[in-house]
């Protein structure tokens, strides 16, 4: 076995390799010793909001505010059990967002394709990159993720690229574009929405860095069999907003003793 199946990790994901490159503590917390942090406000609103613009994609005929309410409806599901304090303000962004994203997205048409899984073999790696897509139109040849912000970014940051470089790679020739989105426009230029999409050769740039998290991820894990003994080499950095959840930094003094 590879030190990846002999800790139970049968695959690995862009977003697993970013924790661990961001933070190694909490990756061995969360995927070995199984202690998950709980959702929060924001997560709960990107689903609640992708599945409203979802809604109003398969049907143009669907008006903003019902795509709306069924994403508010998602929201208040997933938030359920979920105690956050920024519960009824990200709740309240909910309408803007998907007004917005609705205007962006229905110029690309009806995708043939939403939440598809996809799977990915880097080089010298021995288990799968796995991801799902947001939307495929292959009436244009695009991947097309949806970010919701309360900026707009100035560009992709290095996280979502390696996230898009694997949808990329996935569907051959296809381009990957992400829509920024937030819930208001802008009051200086007016924007609410901007839309980048990566060159070929940040694809390969990213699948690169991918490749070298997973390779050291790799060696961590051969280290030892015991979960317990790779925690004890690592420390968490409580600063960071990775531990900003009450449960996390709970978890976190159990595991690692402070």
């Amino acid at each position: 076995m590879n030190a990846f199946e002999t800790h139970g990790v049968h695959h690995l994901s862009a977003s697993s390799l970013n924790l661990y490159a961001s933070s190694p503590a909490l990756w061995v917390m969360e995927r070995l010793l199984g202690r998950r942090s709980p959702g929060n406000a924001m997560m709960a609103r990107g689903k609640a909001v992708e599945e409203g613009v979802h809604a109003g994609l398969i049907d143009p005929l669907k008006t903003p505010k019902d795509c709306a309410a069924l994403a508010l409806s998602a929201y208040d599901k997933e938030m359920a059990l979920i105690p956050d304090e920024k519960r009824e303000s990200e709740r309240a962004q909910i309408p803007g967002y998907v007004d917005h994203a609705l205007v962006e997205l229905r110029q690309y048409g009806a995708p043939t394709a939403y939440q598809d899984r996809v799977e990915y073999r880097l080089d010298d790696v021995p288990v799968p990159v796995i991801g799902f897509i947001d939307w495929r139109f292959d009436q244009h040849g695009l991947i097309v993720d949806l970010k919701t912000s309360e900026r707009l970014p100035a560009a992709i940051s290095a996280a979502h690229a390696r996230q898009g470089a694997i949808y990329a790679r996935a569907h051959g020739n296809y381009g990957m574009r992400f829509a920024y989105v937030k819930p208001t426009a802008s009051k200086k230029d007016g924007r609410a929405v901007c839309v980048y999409e990566l060159s070929r050769s940040e694809i390969d740039q990213q699948v690169t860095a991918l490749r070298e998290i997973a390779l050291r991820l790799e060696r961590f894990l051969g280290l030892s069999c015991d979960p317990h003994e790779l925690s004890s080499l690592l420390v968490p950095d409580y600063e960071s907003f990775y531990w900003s959840n009450p449960t996390t930094r709970a978890n976190g003094a159990t595991v690692f003793g402070f």
